[in-house]
């Protein structure tokens, strides 16, 4: 009954039209960040290497369920080579980046691994109960089976190295008659589920960058025109986030590093086309900027949320 209620919520969010006439609004003079994308950044996907520290049938069945997982994601590619080293990986990552040219370098290096792995039966003797005539029934007994797992998934961006782990863990089980139990199933089951658990989270951290390049407005009402089309996943009334970059100096040094911060959030409107799509901002923290970036966030993605009532 709560999964029905919940879908004609949703159907009647999706009644909502985010439908606009961007000749209506009147374009504005916006100011252009201090940072901007280059054509790499703009138009390409990102780039994923998955690896695993040590080949076990767990971590095996957990980098699968990722590239399960992330291959239905328009915004990126999963390379399918070895990984060498961070160093090499970097090297790599700066070379392509001065020749501007594609090298199979990775964006992003994902590491898998499942840590922890237990099982247990426990026995549950029969229950005996009597109905309203005085009749006496039996429940049988039976066994539960129960398989835990726990682990990790580290991204790290390249070339910067920064490092993002998600916790991975999760809890399968299963009623038998029988005490004796071949558990690799409730295992597999387990590792896919937490590594679907994860899948906001990695849709949102691979999540394709909309740069803005054009603002308007119509009284109170922004418009913004960005990079982010359908071919990478844009779809009406998904809600995203503003961002904009700054440079900030790191204390007592003269080094320089670049700051992501959320300014703030907005919704896909009808207006999409393959490379490009309008947005409506819904709030923002202070003016949006030539340069600026949005984001679809998969946190409040209601197209998956029907997915998952199903």
């Amino acid at each position: 009954m709560i999964k029905v209620i919940s879908f004609i919520v949703m159907l009647l969010f999706l009644g909502c039209s985010y439908k606009i006439n961007p000749n209506e609004f009147i374009p504005i003079n916006a100011k252009k960040s201090k940072i901007l994308p280059s054509n790499q950044e703009i138009y390409s996907k990102t780039q994923i290497l998955i690896t695993t520290p040590k080949k076990t049938p767990p971590n095996i069945q957990a980098k699968s369920a990722i590239e399960s997982l992330l291959s239905s994601n328009n915004s990126v590619i999963i390379l399918n080579r070895k990984f060498d080293s961070i160093e090499n990986e970097i090297k790599l990552a700066e070379e392509a980046k001065k020749s501007k040219t594609n090298l199979n370098q990775a964006n992003y290096i994902l590491e898998v691994a499942i840590t922890s792995n237990t099982t247990s039966t426990t026995y549950h003797p029969p229950v005996y109960w009597r109905d309203k005539k005085g009749k006496i029934h039996k429940t049988p007994a039976y066994y539960s089976h129960k398989a835990c797992v726990g682990g990790y998934i580290k991204i790290i961006k390249i070339p910067e190295q920064i490092t993002t782990t998600l916790p991975l863990y999760n809890c399968e089980s299963e009623n038998t008659q029988s005490r004796y139990y071949n558990f690799n199933y409730l295992i597999n089951s387990a590792i896919k589920e937490a590594i679907f658990d994860k899948k906001d989270d990695l849709y949102e951290i691979f999540a394709k960058r909309g740069y803005v390049f054009e603002v308007r407005k119509k009284d109170n009402k922004t418009i913004l025109h960005t990079t982010l089309g359908s071919e990478f996943g844009a779809k009406e009334g998904e809600v995203v986030n503003i961002y904009t970059l700054e440079v900030k100096k790191e204390p007592f040094s003269n080094k320089e590093k670049i700051i992501q911060k959320k300014i703030g959030e907005g919704v896909i409107s009808d207006k999409i086309e393959p490379d490009s799509s309008w947005i409506i901002v819904k709030k923002a923290k202070e003016p949006i900027k030539i340069g600026d970036f949005v984001k679809i966030n998969y946190h409040y993605s209601i197209f998956d949320k029907i997915k998952d009532i199903f």
